[in-house]
């Protein structure tokens, strides 16, 4: 069976999995797995991938990102050639380091995210180590296990400034610590059991994770590239026209009634218009948040965050912002 292409576009959501050479282990310890994730972080601010969960076994990762400049395989080249490098000459091991490409599928629909990032979550007790333990010894490992995403999502662990934890919201509490409560329980009703919703949909395609129009969409697109291409590679879906810092500020400005040079002042004295300007720069522009930082004069990119932060805070108690972004959005990108 030929290789599955590849799809990429702007904005495009994906899990990706890549294994050792031979199913051999690509970390040996401690260290390594820190290495690992340090040159995780860097390929993220390199490449301006978002990170949604991961983890990180012996012998293979699981990632789940977003690529809003839909560069998926200079991600994956700068951090698996990074690594290997340093895995290679540090443990006077040659040869390749991880096994053929990496694994990349599109995924789609809030519900199977959230639903991908339990999966990803619950690999370190779906192992052969793990099969005899009861359900309460499994929870016990998961959350003892700490090269995951998993403890900081419900709240074992600080933060991760590598992560983004939108999906937690979909839990639906009012607070951060009901959702992290919540997310914990919907973790321990599968932790020895199967998603057959979710499991179900991988098997059903080799390129896309999502509803049936999802999977169907990306196979007719996938088959009507093949058509034209005699070799495999890369599909390049169409992309989507980035949208200048300016041009956003301008419409947020015009929307709110103000200057736009006060938008990149310093202060609270344009309130909810400045983090609707920085939140429309973050997904309209393909800029990372730190690009975004020095735009509207902040030292460090979590002063981006902080502001999208309170505008989820703010659309959390006035329904009618979301719709008020959605106009904006196609003003400047229509």
């Amino acid at each position: 069976m030929p290789r599955p292409w590849r799809i990429r576009y702007p904005g495009a959501k994906y899990h990706v999995t890549s294994r050792g050479n031979g199913r051999a282990r690509i970390f040996l310890c401690n260290a390594d797995y820190l290495r690992f994730l340090d040159q995780l972080s860097a390929a993220l601010e390199a490449d301006g991938v978002i990170l949604y969960s991961y983890v990180l076994l012996s012998n293979h990762i699981h990632l789940q990102l977003e690529t809003p400049r839909g560069n998926l395989p200079r991600f994956m080249q700068r951090l698996t050639t990074a690594y290997s490098m340093y895995f290679r000459y540090k443990k006077s091991r040659p040869g390749h380091c991880f096994q053929g490409r990496y694994g990349a599928k599109l995924v789609e629909g809030d519900d199977y995210l959230l639903r991908l990032t339990r999966y990803i979550h619950l690999n370190p007790v779906k192992t052969s180590a793990t099969v005899r333990m009861s359900p309460e010894q499994r929870m016990v490992h998961l959350e003892a296990y700490p090269w995951s995403s998993y403890r900081s999502y419900v709240g074992l662990a600080p933060p991760q400034d590598i992560l983004d934890y939108r999906w937690l919201k979909l839990m639906g509490r009012a607070t951060k610590k009901g959702n992290q409560q919540a997310y914990r329980r919907y973790i321990a009703g599968f932790i020895g059991e199967e998603d057959e919703m979710l499991v179900g949909a991988m098997k059903e395609s080799r390129y896309a994770i999502g509803d049936e129009h999802f999977r169907e969409r990306t196979e007719d697109g996938v088959l009507g590239v093949r058509l034209h291409k005699a070799d495999d590679g890369d599909i390049v879906w169409p992309e989507v026209e980035k949208v200048a810092f300016d041009t956003i500020t301008a419409a947020v400005a015009d929307r709110f009634g103000i200057a736009q040079t006060d938008l990149r002042l310093r202060g609270k004295r344009v309130g909810m218009a400045k983090a609707v300007a920085i939140e429309l720069c973050c997904r309209l522009s393909g800029c990372t948040q730190r690009e975004v930082a020095r735009y509207f004069g902040y030292g460090s990119e979590s002063a981006v965050g902080k502001q999208r932060q309170r505008l989820t805070a703010w659309m959390d108690k006035d329904p009618s912002l979301p719709r008020h972004l959605g106009r904006l959005t196609r003003k400047v990108h229509p």
